[in-house]
């Protein structure tokens, strides 16, 4: 069955306009250049953060009330999208808010009209599809995150979680320290 001018395996038809397939070409060229820029960040990162440990920004004036005594923040990605999924089969989307994500030593805030946290010891796996982060919590639900650079996001989250780890295993408690500058 022909839809327009593709076959209905997606691909355009023999009588279709050759500027179509050309701006399909042109946008795959623009993902798989982003991605391969993302994965380059997020390679520099690593050697970044092994280098020299987590590094410590300053908070700015919509993370700065929200931050726990001792809590650093660790990086931050404008212009967020987050949505959380039920584990359950029936209504899948349970929100869907845009705005500021913060990294901090200890969790995700996302500050938008609503203000969403995810413990990062709450992550159990994630994976990078496309420009999303796809978070599966301990508990079963799952978070997309929709990012510019979500591969490099994903290794600053694990550096977060490693430290936090390294931290609890010391019995410090008192988390990551920030990154000597």
């Amino acid at each position: 069955m022909e839809r327009g001018d593709r076959t209905s395996d997606g691909l355009p038809s023999a009588g279709a306009d050759p500027r179509e397939a050309d701006a399909a070409l042109g946008d795959a060229g623009d993902i798989v250049a982003r991605a391969a820029a993302d994965e380059a960040a997020a390679d520099a990162a690593r050697a970044r953060f092994r280098r020299q440990g987590l590094p410590a920004l300053a908070p700015d004036e919509r993370i700065e009330p929200l931050l726990e005594p001792g809590e650093l923040l660790v990086a931050v990605r404008h212009a967020a999208l987050l949505e959380r999924r039920d584990p359950s089969p029936g209504e899948r989307l349970t929100t869907g808010v845009a705005g500021e994500l913060y990294v901090t030593s200890r969790r995700l805030v996302l500050v938008g009209r609503l203000t969403l946290s995810v413990e990062l010891a709450a992550i159990a796996d994630a994976v990078v599809s496309g420009e999303r982060l796809l978070l599966v919590l301990r508990d079963g639900h799952g978070v997309a995150l929709q990012v510019a650079g979500p591969r490099r996001l994903w290794v600053e989250i694990a550096a977060a979680r490693a430290s936090a780890r390294a931290a609890q295993a010391a019995g410090s408690g008192a988390g990551p320290q920030p990154a000597a500058r």
